[in-house]
């Protein structure tokens, strides 16, 4: 009787599994892309060249050499490329500024460093022009910058 029952089951089934109509494949297909809203194009602004900022101290300080004193006494503005608490550094980089061509002062800050000058102006804005065009001759100074004498 079980094997009556399995069959008779399978035979229902079978015919119920299988439909008479044949599958066609479906295609399926993305939907249509429109294309994106454009914004319109604009050109960039050329970029304007940043100013160079160039640091500024104001200090009291004093000449290594009297003569130094006498030749820059009436100026305000001294370029300088470098600072050193030891003397003897200060004069050896004096020594290999004088052999590319500068004329550099020794000038004694009041905060005890041992500045290098490289030029006097009574004008700030002539200071700042030779501050750029030492770095931009120079790029081993880039880091040029303006002391500014404060009157005692």
């Amino acid at each position: 009787m079980r094997k009556l029952l399995t069959l008779l089951i399978i035979a229902v089934l079978l015919p119920a599994c299988r439909s008479g109509r044949e599958m066609t494949p479906v295609e399926y297909s993305s939907p249509p892309v429109r294309p994106a809203a454009r914004a319109p194009e604009t050109k960039p602004e050329p970029a304007a060249e940043p100013a160079e900022v160039i640091p500024v101290v104001e200090e009291r300080f004093e000449f290594e050499q009297k003569q130094d004193e006498l030749d820059h006494q009436v100026n305000s503005f001294f370029v300088i490329l470098g600072s050193f608490r030891v003397s003897e550094n200060a004069n050896s980089f004096k020594t290999s500024l004088e052999s590319s061509g500068f004329n550099p002062v020794i000038l004694l800050s009041e905060t005890g460093l041992h500045r290098i000058s490289v030029g006097s102006f009574s004008q700030e804005a002539e200071a700042r022009q030779r501050v750029l065009q030492i770095r931009r001759a120079s790029p081993e100074y880039h880091d040029a910058w303006l002391l500014i004498r404060r009157v005692m």
